[in-house]
């Protein structure tokens, strides 16, 4: 598989995280009970997963864009839901905990890890060619 290929089945990956994230934000049942996952943990998770998915693809120089983009996304979604929709409010620890786990993606993801997706597919392409 050749970065390109790779680079858009990533991308597809992170659109999917996207709407699974929308959807969930702005459905009128939370799609994950609370008595299974706090909704702080909940938040901390999708931000973290889609954070660490995205770091994935970008070089070191631009991971700082992947985390605001995440940022800007939850911070969109808690806006939404206080403007679009009559069964959701928006709330500030939400962001947090949003931030939280974009800051711990960030500490996994910097010091020279952002596109680990990318060398991992080199290195299995490298495996797989010997």
């Amino acid at each position: 598989m050749n970065e390109t290929t790779l680079r858009r089945l990533w991308i597809a990956a992170i659109v999917a995280l996207v709407t699974v994230i929308v959807y969930s934000s702005l459905s009128p049942q939370p799609v994950v009970s609370s008595e299974t996952l706090s909704d702080k943990t909940a938040h901390f998770l999708a931000y973290l997963s889609l954070a660490l998915l995205g770091s994935g693809i970008a070089s070191p120089a631009m991971l700082w864009r992947t985390m605001l983009r995440c940022f800007l996304l939850g911070a969109t979604m808690e806006a939404a839901q206080e403007l679009l929709t009559d069964h959701r409010v928006a709330d500030v620890a939400d962001l947090a905990a949003n931030a939280a786990g974009i800051g711990m993606a960030w500490l996994i993801a910097g010091q020279g890890r952002a596109g680990w997706g990318l060398r991992a597919a080199a290195w299995l392409s490298e495996r797989r060619l010997s």
